[in-house]
């Protein structure tokens, strides 16, 4: 499966199949596209969030997946694999874009709507509001009073 629109490709991270990944884009003909950067140190990181047009998370075992909190917080929208707690941070169509696991058909096809739609402003922003609803400090606080005064007041348990 492919893009039908040419896309330039940001890869952040190291890994044991970085150099055959490296190798397979050239055979494909894509290497010029793909911008290799190793593993970065957080801060660095904002720019790219910001300059994106997407956060691609291809990840079929992610855990609670910070790194698309980071972009949602950002106004990037994320398209992911529905794996672990990408689901729970992402609000399908709403606040980005979540895609079956391992299916390539999907991801270039969303990755293509993506990319031609204005919508993804709109996506961007309502996944910022959402992550600061969810994760901002104050947020946090209020979910955890709630949960403590239910447990003292004897309607729940912990």
């Amino acid at each position: 499966a492919a893009m039908r629109e040419p896309a330039e490709l940001d890869v952040i991270g190291d890994g044991a199949d970085r150099d055959a990944l490296r190798d397979q884009a050239a055979r494909l003909g894509i290497g010029a596209r793909v911008h290799w950067h190793g593993a970065l140190p957080q801060p660095l990181l904002l720019d790219f969030y910001r300059s994106a047009t997407a956060l691609v998370v291809p990840s079929r075992e992610e855990g609670f997946g910070l790194v698309a909190v980071e972009a949602q917080l950002c106004e990037t929208p994320v398209v992911a694999f529905a794996s672990g707690g990408l689901s729970d941070t992402i609000d399908n169509g709403a606040t980005g874009y979540l895609i079956p696991p391992g299916d390539a058909a999907a991801l270039a096809s969303t990755l293509d709507l993506v990319v031609s739609s204005e919508g993804r402003h709109e996506v961007g922003k309502a996944g910022r509001q959402s992550a600061l609803a969810q994760f901002a400090p104050d947020s946090v606080a209020r979910r955890y009073r709630k949960l403590y005064d239910s447990v003292l007041n004897g309607r729940g348990s912990a």
